[in-house]
């Protein structure tokens, strides 16, 4: 029986089995579970890297390279084996990593799927974003797919080819991007969270009153603080929760939460914006149900709403 054919990643969900299995939970620990940015697809990348068929003609690759793209490829090779999947704002590894994916997917897909102007190379990268998309699937497996040949070239590359070149690429890019000191890269500096009102009165005027600043951000699709870019396409976040929640029934007041901008529709409201800096640093706000806690969370003032006779 097929249930399905559209499935989501499932890395986040590996994560919390990690984290869930690692004690017991409290409140403290699930503030830091939803903060979380270790993604698990980092690990599933060297695994594949390391496959007995795949370590020693992904070497020969890289070592066919021209000279300057093989000490690129050499380089982000040996980064990308050491890193510890956290894809934290200012890890200048993430960063290389993430223009890797980045990347990748346009060395495997964009010569038979180009221009990036192109329906089916913007339908790639939508897809990436609501389900298991087939970069990642490539990534980790289809070794004998037809997309791993570049059909603009006369001969017939194959995956480890590809991946040579897509490692090689990702340096390419960061130094193009966050410049020729490797060291100093940050992923924040390329990801970031936008603030960017969707109503229409907000585009009718330009959005500059309505939008905060970009901000940067760390994590991205695969961890459990989600934060989404269009795989194919560019970094900054493309998804993001918009409302955080923790319910701990040993407490007096079990329900904690924040949302990600404000209450407020109204850029000149000190409530419209107001929820930006704790949703980015985890401070929660406690969600009175007590009646003796009312006053101390929604003040005194009472508006009552009574139905029309």
């Amino acid at each position: 029986m097929q249930l399905s054919n559209s499935w989501g990643y499932p890395e986040r969900a590996e994560r919390i089995a990690e984290l869930a299995n690692s004690g017991k939970q409290d409140l403290r620990s699930t503030v830091a579970m939803q903060y979380d940015q270790t993604t698990t697809f980092a690990a599933k990348l060297k695994t594949m890297f390391q496959a007995p068929g795949m370590s020693k003609p992904l070497k020969q690759a890289i070592d066919a390279l021209p000279e300057a793209d093989r000490n690129k490829a050499r380089e982000a090779f040996t980064r990308l084996m050491a890193f510890d999947g956290k894809l934290s704002a200012t890890s200048a590894d993430a960063a290389l990593y993430e223009l890797f994916l980045q990347e990748s997917a346009k060395q495997i897909f964009l010569d038979e799927l180009g221009p990036e102007t192109s329906p089916a190379w913007q339908a790639l990268v939508a897809n990436a974003s609501s389900s298991y998309s087939p970069q990642a699937d490539h990534l980790l497996g289809r070794d004998d797919s037809p997309y791993w040949d570049d059909v603009k070239t006369p001969q017939k590359e194959d995956k480890p080819a590809i991946l040579a070149r897509s490692l090689a690429a990702a340096v390419t890019s960061g130094d193009s991007l966050l410049g020729s000191d490797h060291k100093a890269w940050q992923w924040g500096k390329l990801h970031r969270d936008n603030w960017t009102s969707t109503s229409p009165l907000a585009k009718q005027l330009g959005g500059g009153e309505f939008n905060r600043g970009a901000s940067p951000a760390g994590g991205d699709h695969s961890t459990l603080n989600v934060s989404g870019f269009e795989w194919g396409k560019g970094f900054d976040t493309h998804v993001a929760p918009g409302l955080r929640m923790i319910v701990d029934f040993s407490l007096v007041e079990p329900m904690t939460g924040l949302i990600s901008t404000g209450q407020s529709g109204n850029p000149a409201s000190p409530y419209y914006a107001n929820s930006i800096e704790p949703w980015q640093k985890g401070q929660y706000m406690s969600i009175p149900l007590q009646q003796q806690n009312y006053e101390k969370g929604y003040g005194k003032q009472r508006l009552t709403l009574t139905p029309g006779k």
